[in-house]
């Protein structure tokens, strides 16, 4: 059977919170943590699970165009500056009023909210009391004094950092050397993408030992 969430690695527990969440989910979800530790995976897995008539079991159409990010009952948000605007709070709103348009239920996704900035108070009203249909799946890096009173009324999932065993274990999945691959989990601090990115890159390896040559190079003389 399809795995929903099998683009969220090391997040176990989180996961678990997301499936357990699906036969009865509230009207919002908050799911926090650093970058690169599959939030975005784990929304868009949880939004096919809500939609899903089977509840959840990855083998359907619109389980795949969850997946694929072509449903229309699924609607992405994300900011086009570097905050999120008063102008983009309204269309959330308007988006969040809107009824769905195959089924029962709506899932909005709103990405990046530790950067909500003054936009929050705009919001608070729309993601405390959506319209019965609506469901809203926010991901945040971190919840900042902005946030605060959001994040209240949601349920919040937590995600940390991805063990270094996991991320060593998934490049060598795909390839890369043993050695090789535990240098690139330790460089990329518990970030899986920054991981694979890492392991594309063929100038990894001579950048690393120059800036670890950087301290026997220091003489105190500031040159």
């Amino acid at each position: 059977m399809p795995d929903l969430f099998a683009q969220v690695i090391g997040q176990e527990a989180a996961v678990a919170a997301l499936r357990a969440a699906v036969p009865r989910p509230v009207h919002a979800y908050l799911l926090v943590g650093p970058p690169g530790t599959g939030k975005r995976a784990a929304a868009i897995g949880f939004a096919a699970a809500l939609l899903c008539p089977a509840g959840g079991d990855g083998t359907c159409d619109v389980c795949r165009r969850v997946l694929g990010e072509i449903h229309p009952d699924v609607v992405v948000m994300e900011r086009e500056g570097p905050f999120i605007t008063i102008d983009m709070a309204r269309s959330i709103a308007v988006a969040a009023a809107r009824s769905p348009v195959e089924g029962d239920r709506k899932v909005l996704l709103l990405s990046d909210f530790h950067l909500v900035r003054e936009a929050g108070p705009a919001l608070l009203k729309t993601v405390e009391e959506p319209p019965p249909s609506t469901v809203f799946v926010i991901t945040a890096e971190f919840v900042p004094p902005e946030l605060v009173t959001i994040a209240s009324r949601c349920v919040t999932v937590e995600f940390g950092p991805v063990p270094l065993e996991v991320v060593a274990a998934d490049l060598e999945a795909a390839g890369v050397e043993r050695p090789r691959a535990r240098e690139l989990a330790v460089a990329a601090g518990g970030r899986l993408d920054r991981a694979r990115l890492l392991a594309a890159d063929p100038e990894f390896a001579t950048r690393r030992r120059a800036w670890q040559s950087v301290p026997a190079r220091l003489d105190g003389t500031g040159h």
